[in-house]
């Protein structure tokens, strides 16, 4: 037999990128498996299945967990006995593989302590590079920490802990993450601003709230910094954070390196900044909230400007207030009464757009149905369309069908009307959309919905059909 047919494990799988790399498509159980193998197979199985791991998971390494109610009826997680030196040469056997954390339970202050008592060195995960939802405490505060990821859920104060405590001790931190539950208080802010003068961050979403008049220019003096990202809950009303009063304040060459600008702003200052900006040239990916009720005129001639100062985006997503979706804005939103002319030089200028979405954009806050053609004609690569559209159809004034070649999503955006007629909606969508187009839209129950689900069923089996009826002729 030959010699590598003969060989145990081929030398092919014995080489450590490839086989981390095949590990990495495994799952936790398989990789247990693959651990078992031969010596090579069980430390790159082991460093997939340690590298992003739940807390509970690592502690249980030291001792098995229990659970307990704590005064406040939540479920808390304490070790069952004691830590030994057997439990800390078990641990230290797999914690230098660990640099994910991820806190999906509740622990009792007791872990901590003892892992702080009996931890043989400080930094006792070397390694450790981005933290989940991790208590405010300098135990896993680490030098080496890039990204952090701070769940707002938890008390005001958790987080200017973790805040104060990442400006201190996380000097090299690249991305900062925290969820949108609250609106911060002086003191969140305060610790929050103070952060931004010390660290180079490549990435920052935070809450709407978090960004002001006040702190704004601070991000564009950071040299590294690709992403800025703002989200708000859904029971705040007013979101839009900072102003054009940011501009004056402004450095000579800002966001040297901005790649994604996903933020609450007003359509007039949106207009402001990105005239201002020369980086907005190189700019990938711009999301604009206004949450004000933007007349058509500003819609347009933000697109107007994104399309000349905004030449190589990939993703552009805008949206209004959705009040401004009524019967009001019918005759008097002459902006978009012939949304193909207001369109096509936009289009024809963002010729590099892979997603996009228009929130509330059209007459009445909607776009016809019969010139969703426009966009297959003038955005060839084109991938994930979102609108609110008015599904309404008539043959005299639909535009000529182009057929979209890369489309994957057509996504009916929460403000498109309920589709009267499903047989005729599903018969124009299927001359227009390629195979494998998904067409999608928020959940939800009622008419609007169920005669969605028709037309989701329909355009694939009606596409099928026309596929065949044209191979058929081919043939002949």
């Amino acid at each position: 037999m030959h010699h590598f047919a003969a060989e145990t494990t081929p030398r092919l799988l014995l080489i450590p990128e490839m086989i981390h790399r095949i590990f990495q498509l495994s799952s936790d159980e398989e990789n247990v498996a693959h651990a078992c193998v031969c010596k090579a197979w069980n430390e790159e199985a082991t460093r997939v299945i340690w590298h992003d791991v739940p807390a509970g998971h690592l502690f249980s390494l030291l001792a098995a967990m229990v659970s307990h109610r704590g005064e406040d009826r939540e479920t808390y997680f304490s070790f069952s006995r004691a830590i030994t030196e057997d439990d800390w040469d078990r641990f230290d056997r797999y914690s230098s593989k660990v640099h994910s954390l991820r806190f999906t339970q509740r622990f009792d202050p007791s872990v901590f302590k003892e892992i702080a008592l009996g931890r043989r060195r400080l930094d006792f995960l070397p390694n450790l590079s981005a933290l989940f939802n991790a208590p405010a405490t300098p135990l896993f505060a680490y030098p080496t920490i890039k990204r952090l990821f701070i769940d707002e859920v938890r008390p005001a104060g958790q987080v200017t802990c973790w805040l104060g405590l990442a400006e201190r001790r996380i000097p090299g931190i690249e991305h900062i993450s925290i969820k949108p539950q609250l609106y911060p208080n002086d003191d969140v802010l305060h610790t929050f601003t103070s952060l931004l003068r010390r660290t180079s961050l490549k990435k920052l979403d935070v809450p709407f709230g978090y960004l002001n008049d006040s702190n704004f220019f601070i991000l564009a003096s950071m040299p590294n910094l690709e992403r800025v990202s703002t989200a708000r809950p859904f029971w705040i009303e007013d979101a839009d954070s900072f102003s054009v009063r940011s501009l004056s304040r402004l450095p000579t060459n800002p966001f040297q390196s901005l790649q994604e600008f996903s933020v609450h702003l007003d359509f007039e200052a949106a207009v402001a900044y990105i005239t201002t900006f020369d980086s907005f040239l190189k700019l990938r990916v711009l999301k604009i909230t206004s949450d004000a009720p933007e007349a058509s005129n500003n819609y347009m001639a933000l697109l107007n400007i994104i399309a000349l100062r905004c030449p190589v985006l990939k993703v552009l997503g805008l949206a209004r207030k959705s009040s401004s979706v009524s019967s009001t804005l019918g005759p008097t939103d002459s902006a978009f009464n012939h949304p193909n002319r207001q369109l096509e030089h936009v289009l024809q200028s963002l010729r590099h757009l892979e997603s996009l979405s228009l929130q509330c954009f059209g007459v009445q806050g909607r776009f016809p149905l019969r010139h969703l053609p426009l966009f297959a004609h003038h955005s060839k690569s084109i991938k994930h369309l979102h609108l609110d559209i008015d599904s309404e159809l008539s043959s005299d004034n639909a535009i000529s069908p182009h057929v979209f070649s890369t489309l994957k999503t057509l996504h009916f955006g929460m403000y498109s009307n309920t589709i009267a007629e499903p047989t005729e909606v599903a018969n124009f969508l299927s001359r227009i959309l390629p195979p494998d187009c998904r067409i999608s839209a928020n959940s939800g129950s009622g008419e609007r919905y169920d005669r969605l689900e028709l037309v989701k069923l329909w355009v694939p089996a009606l596409v099928k059909a026309r596929m065949e009826e044209r191979n058929a002729i081919d043939k002949t």
